[in-house]
Parts: C-alpha cells; structure tokens; sequence
C-alpha cells in the first residue's frame, strides 16, 4: 500500500494570539510542525510526505525541516487561500506511483500509530476513511440565536485527521466539483452524496487540535504525560 501523506500547514493561528505563524510555535523545544511530522514518520513508513504552506513560508517551513532531520523525507509546497485549496495543490504535487492520500492537520500533533493503522485498514475496503468522535453533549439546531429543534446525536460525530483516500477517487471529485471543492472543510465532505461511503473509525480525545491558548496547554501535558 503506498501512501502519501498531505500535511496542510498554511494556518496563521491567530486565535492563539501568538506573533509567530502557527506550524512555528515551539513546545518542548520543537515546532508544533515537527511534533506532527516526526509522530507521522513513526506511524507509518510514507512512500511521500507533502507539506502545504503559506507561500510566503516555504523558505521558513525548508529552514524548519533541515533543523529537524526531515528535510530529506518531506517536500514543501505553496498553499491557497483555503485550507481545501492547500490540501489540493499538496495532492496535485504528490508522487505518481502512491495509490493512497492520508492527509492529516499540521495542527494535530498526537496522533498515534494505532489510529493511522485503523485507519489505512478501514479505506482499503471503502476507499475512503475518516477517524470521528461521538457526540457527548446533547445537539442543538440553532439559527440566529433560537433553537430549532434537538438533534440525535446518536448520529452525530466530530470529524478528526488523519483520513483516508484512494487519490484516483480524490482527484475524480476535485474534477466533478471544481470550485466548489475549495469551500470543503474538509476532504471526506467532498464525498457527500458520492458513490464512496467513506467509513468511519473511532477517534482519539488525545488526538486535539490546537486552536486555541487552552489547546497548547493541553498539549504541553499530554506532552509531559509521555516522560
């Protein structure tokens, strides 16, 4: 199974209200960016890694990569306005002879091996995965401040990275879809209504995130959970 995995790392961050580009923020001495991409590499051995970047931050993200030893098994390329537009350019960029897109959040650094295993099992079935957590709390439809009604949230789930795609059906709906593929928030929305039923696998509560002051926080003690 040879599989590429996209890393869109075009964010700003700037509800974490920090100065420095959010892939950049350093924790426990590394860059948010390379706690991601070093527990990528450990999970599963990538035929190609693609990070997609601000273009402005290729040079920056290169500087990044050789500091951490990754420089050699991981491209960079410029991003779009979207985060479904830099997911795109990463996808068009990746090696012809990978059969699999994984495309995982530069922003979710703790995602763990098991997960992209569960994963990669459940799309070779499918040809499309995604990891999901339950709904907990009760679910409201809600528009311009009123209730409308109470949803079951038996059906609902939270969708999380990585997830899973056969790129020959990835591409086919970046084709049939056109401009309307750069407004999905993420990529198993592109399937919606698609003959693919992409499967769903159980998330992981550990794999967060990071949006917000709170988010580095919980990441720093999950990150000292570890030593």
């Amino acid at each position: 199974m040879k599989v590429a995995a996209v890393i869109p790392a075009a964010g700003f961050g700037h509800r974490l209200r920090s100065s420095v580009p959010k892939p950049f923020i350093r924790i426990a001495g590394k860059p948010l960016l390379a706690h991601t991409l070093l527990n990528l590499q450990s999970a599963f051995s990538f035929a190609d890694t693609v990070v997609a970047t601000a273009p402005r931050l290729v040079r920056r993200t290169l500087v990044l990569l050789k500091e951490c030893g990754l420089d050699r098994k991981v491209r960079v390329v410029g991003g779009g306005r979207t985060r479904a537009e830099s997911v795109r350019n990463a996808v068009f960029r990746v090696s012809p002879s990978c059969e699999w897109i994984l495309v995982h959040d530069a922003a979710r650094p703790l995602v763990d091996p098991s997960l992209v295993a569960r994963l990669l099992k459940a799309a070779k079935s499918s040809g499309a995965a995604l990891c999901a957590l339950p709904a907990t709390a009760t679910v409201k439809d809600v528009k311009t401040g009123r209730v409308r009604g109470t949803l079951d949230r038996r059906n609902i789930f939270l969708a999380q990275t990585p997830q899973v795609f056969r790129k020959k059906f990835l591409l086919e709906r970046y084709q049939k879809l056109g401009k309307k593929a750069l407004r999905a928030t993420d990529e198993a929305a592109l399937f919606d209504g698609s003959r693919v039923r992409t499967a769903v696998v159980n998330g992981e509560v550990r794999n967060i995130k990071i949006t917000t002051p709170d988010d580095l926080r919980l990441f720093q003690f999950y990150l000292n959970g570890k030593r």
